[in-house]
């Protein structure tokens, strides 16, 4: 009986498997083609803007426009009720403890370095890669320094999820999940539901970060810069297609092509890409497309993970646009022989680049030999953790469901639509990207 059984069902199963070819991977190569086809118009889109510097004002105006119509939804901001929880001396510099909100009791936590003597000072926001320490995270603490020991101020922000802002937690602070980037994916899924994405709070908490930095009396507000590390050089490009108070811009071990990202390793986590990115027809290389002719450095490892041939991909890219605007001057690549990270060659160059364009100072940076802090002693909070130190604070999941709530009418007025309607409605998602 169990063996007419076991011959039954692998029969049945022979008989269901109607198609003959592999079909593991056919949903997976349906939407490669599909991606591709997108990223192809893009591409002559692209070709086109080129022809005249006229055309290739409105392609960066553009892609300014269709950046800010897929980030998603962002929260209404509130009183920034900025605190200075505590301020260690160091020599040259010292490091303020911040904690800020970007969203009604939505706390973030920051480390600002301030140098020595009276401002105004240029500035920078040095934004954290996916490390759990993020702002402690060593080459990050020694970004911050040399910066600060060159005449900047530092903003050094914890994104969501990582260091003091783990939003998936125990009554004890404790993480729910297996760190940052599992927690962003989660947090992801139903942001996206609601009209918003992960990537769209990372990057309001950066612009929340920088209403308060332009506030402080030592910063010269119209000499702001950001730079990035990995997931932090995502942030920077995201943030330099959509907020024009940053005047420099250098991602750090990212910048890659998102069709061959795609295409040969897949997604990556919830923040790392935005929905319907693809419909726009919008490349790693238009966030940075977005801000030219601004100044701007991409740092890369020739061995790094980051595809290489990706990195000069894009930079090919942005090199067309700088010479159509007359601009090659304001572009540079710098690769160093080594992986993924802000090495010490790198942070040279960088800090170098800056105090070109900020100080009109091209003279090669030296680092010594920095001391760097441990990550309770950067803490801002008295806990380590908003979620503890905090009974009033709002998390991204909160977040979203009272999002969910705000919206219930309008599921109400879509529960009400004819078939009709909603065929409509499908037809004009489908053919967006001639929308933007």
């Amino acid at each position: 009986m169990v063996l007419f059984l076991l011959i039954t069902s692998a029969w049945a199963q022979k008989q269901a498997n109607t198609l003959d070819w592999k079909t593991d991977v056919s949903l997976n190569t349906y939407l490669v083609q599909q991606m591709k086809a997108q990223y192809e118009a893009r591409t002559i889109e692209f070709n086109k803007a080129l022809t005249t510097q006229a055309n290739t004002l409105a392609y960066i105006k553009s892609v300014r426009q269709k950046f800010k119509s897929v980030i998603g939804e962002l929260p209404q901001k509130a009183n920034l009720n900025a605190k200075i929880t505590g301020v260690i001396q160091k020599d040259g510099y010292k490091i303020e403890k911040i904690v800020y909100q970007s969203f009604s009791n939505h706390r973030v936590t920051a480390n600002l370095y301030l140098p020595n003597g009276k401002g105004k000072f240029p500035s920078v926001l040095l934004f954290c890669g996916h490390e759990d320490l993020s702002k402690a995270t060593l080459s990050y603490q020694q970004t911050a320094i040399l910066f600060a020991k060159n005449g900047f101020v530092v903003f050094v922000i914890d994104p969501i999820s990582q260091s003091e802002r783990v939003q998936l937690t125990d009554t004890t602070g404790k993480s729910l999940t297996r760190g940052a980037t599992t927690e962003h994916t989660l947090l992801n899924l139903s942001a996206n539901l609601l009209g918003t994405s992960a990537a769209a709070y990372e990057l309001f908490d950066n612009v929340r970060g920088l209403d308060y930095l332009v506030t402080r009396p030592e910063v010269d507000a119209n000499k702001v810069g950001c730079i990035g590390n990995s997931g932090g050089a995502m942030q920077a490009i995201y943030f330099a297609a959509f907020d024009d108070r940053v005047k420099i811009i250098a991602p750090c071990s990212y910048l890659a092509s998102r069709e061959k990202t795609l295409e040969t390793t897949g997604a990556a986590d919830g923040c790392a890409q935005i929905p319907n990115e693809g419909l726009a027809q919008l490349e790693m290389s238009d966030y940075l497309i977005a801000a030219a002719p601004k100044p701007i450095l991409v740092l890369a490892g020739r061995y790094d993970f980051i595809d290489y041939n990706g990195t000069l991909q894009s930079f090919g890219d942005l090199k067309r646009v700088y010479q159509a605007l007359a601009s090659q001057e304001k572009l540079k690549l710098f690769t160093y022989d080594d992986g993924h990270g802000i090495s010490k060659p790198k942070r040279e160059v960088a800090v170098q680049w800056f105090r070109k364009w900020f100080y009109n100072d091209d003279k090669p940076v030296i680092e010594d030999d920095l001391s760097a802090l441990t990550a309770a002693e950067l803490f801002a909070t008295t806990t380590g953790k908003v979620n503890t130190s905090y009974t009033d604070e709002v998390d991204i999941a909160e977040q979203n469901r009272l999002l969910y709530q705000e919206k219930a009418k309008l599921r109400d007025q879509f529960a009400q639509l004819s078939n009709g309607s909603i065929n409509a409605l499908d037809c004009i998602y489908r053919n967006r990207a001639r929308y933007f």
